[in-house]
């Protein structure tokens, strides 16, 4: 009976331990997060898009917006982060798609948090989702950083980011 109490008080301990380890590591551990985020276009921002009666189908169903968005959580070790695209995005989307655009990066130090974010209105009316992704398929994000004095990074194959919401 001793014996039994014993061997489930260590298994009990041990549980724990792993328990609070692992939430620990994921409470403080680096964390990358990219999303390819494409949705329909609301009326207003429809609205606002300059030359669209130079577009062969004008119509609002044939403009999505295209959300990139790449967030890495970072520790105190990493200093030195850098991103960057293989290509830009208005050139792997070509003048027929990319219809218009604007990013921002910023690095939260306080938050340890790097955030790029491209907001960009997509063109349609040519092409469909497959060949979106394909012309996606060509672009790498690039991530870099500085950690334990070594130059770290981490590549992207935009295509794979790529997620739909009707």
């Amino acid at each position: 009976m001793i014996r039994k109490t014993i061997w489930l008080m260590v298994t009990l301990i041990l549980f724990l331990l792993f328990f609070v380890s692992g939430y620990l590591y994921h409470l403080f551990a680096p964390g990358m997060e990219i999303r390819t985020v494409i949705t329909p276009i609301d009326k207003e921002t429809y609205q606002s898009l300059e030359s669209v009666e130079y577009a062969e189908h004008p119509e609002q169903k044939n403009f999505r917006k295209l959300t990139f968005t790449f967030t890495f959580k970072y520790s105190d070790k990493m200093k030195d982060i850098k991103a960057e695209m293989s290509e830009p995005l208005k050139n792997l989307l070509t003048y027929d798609v990319y219809w218009t655009g604007e990013s921002f990066a910023f690095d939260d130090e306080k938050r340890n948090k790097f955030i790029v974010q491209e907001d960009i209105v997509l063109y349609m009316g040519e092409v469909s989702e497959e060949d979106l992704v394909k012309l996606l398929d060509d672009g790498v994000f690039i991530v870099a950083w500085m950690e334990d004095g070594k130059e770290k990074r981490k590549e992207f194959n935009l295509g794979e980011t790529v997620l739909f919401i009707q």
